[in-house]
């Protein structure tokens, strides 16, 4: 099926510069601003809950990510989350590590609770915990049980392969409808579905899982285009926007990939080419580039 996507977005993000307000880890909080600041938006990073709800108010976009939890965390995502919907804000949320244990798994939930998420990205573990804890059903590799994460990455019996992406694209279908968010499971194959609609992203490159932070600098690359969607933009709007990010990511992964070896690099190398390659990407290349069929 042939798909029409608006890959506009790419230069309205410039255009228009949106502000995301990012409550993430300090792991890899200068690689998300870094990102951001590449494909156009303007990041802004505050975190005490005495600030976020005034800082959302100048945002465009609100990023949460979990992946160092500290002792203001909940309260700071919770009371932005709250601004942001109160403001018809877009949220995007990622459960890093969720699994690893009861309390960052804990705090998730809870913020789910308080907060109506527009986009959950994370992979396939992170996902399915989140499934599980959420509706009290396995839906996935075909395992019987939910396999935990391995810290913050995937387990091995959730990558997503061929053989496996059936079933983990139930799930990701599967947590769209128990959250009324557009999901993006992220792997080899990445899959979005906002639970009626799904898309297979088949852009991407091996080196992307070898650098610390390539899936949280896809979430600003994320709330960035989704940001520039306009003003209450529809589900298949976000939808969309969330799969056309994703796409971008990896197609820069895959022309960041080619210059490391090129010149013989490593890993170094190829997180300074993949900076690179998001802030000198345009229509034209990414029309060309990405590789996005339906499920």
């Amino acid at each position: 099926m042939s798909l029409k996507i608006n890959h506009s977005l790419t230069g309205l993000v410039r255009e228009k510069r949106p502000v995301i307000h990012c409550i993430t880890n300090y792991v890899t909080a200068g690689d998300v601003a870094n990102t951001i600041l590449a494909c156009g938006g303007s990041p802004i990073m505050a975190d005490h809950p005495e600030e976020v709800s005034e800082i959302t108010a100048l945002s465009d976009c609100l990023l949460l990510n979990i992946g160092t939890p500290g002792g203001t965390t909940k309260a700071a995502m919770e009371k932005a989350g709250r601004e942001a919907n109160r403001r018809s804000l877009p949220v995007i949320f990622d459960p890093v590590g969720i699994g690893a244990s009861r309390y960052r798994t804990e705090t998730a939930l809870s913020l789910l609770r308080e907060v109506k998420i527009t986009v959950i990205r994370g992979n396939a573990s992170e996902l399915r915990i989140l499934l599980k804890e959420l509706t009290g059903k396995n839906a996935g590799s075909g395992n019987d049980s939910v396999s935990p994460t391995r810290g913050v990455d995937a387990s091995f019996s959730d990558e997503i392969r061929e053989d496996t992406l059936e079933s983990l694209t139930v799930a990701t279908r599967a947590l769209s409808a128990a959250t009324g968010s557009v999901t993006v499971m992220t792997g080899a194959i990445d899959i979005a579905s906002n639970g009626e609609e799904t898309w297979l992203i088949r852009n991407g490159c091996p080196q992307m899982s070898r650098i610390t932070g390539s899936g949280c600098m896809l979430d600003g690359i994320i709330a960035a285009y989704i940001a520039s969607t306009g003003p209450a933009p529809s589900q298949h709007a976000i939808f969309e926007a969330a799969a056309l990010a994703t796409a971008a990511a990896g197609l820069c992964g895959e022309r960041a990939a080619k210059k490391a070896e090129q010149t013989l690099s490593g890993t170094g190398s190829f997180r300074c080419c993949f900076l690179d390659e998001v802030s000198l990407l345009d229509e034209d290349t990414l029309k060309g580039g990405i590789n996005i069929e339906v499920s």
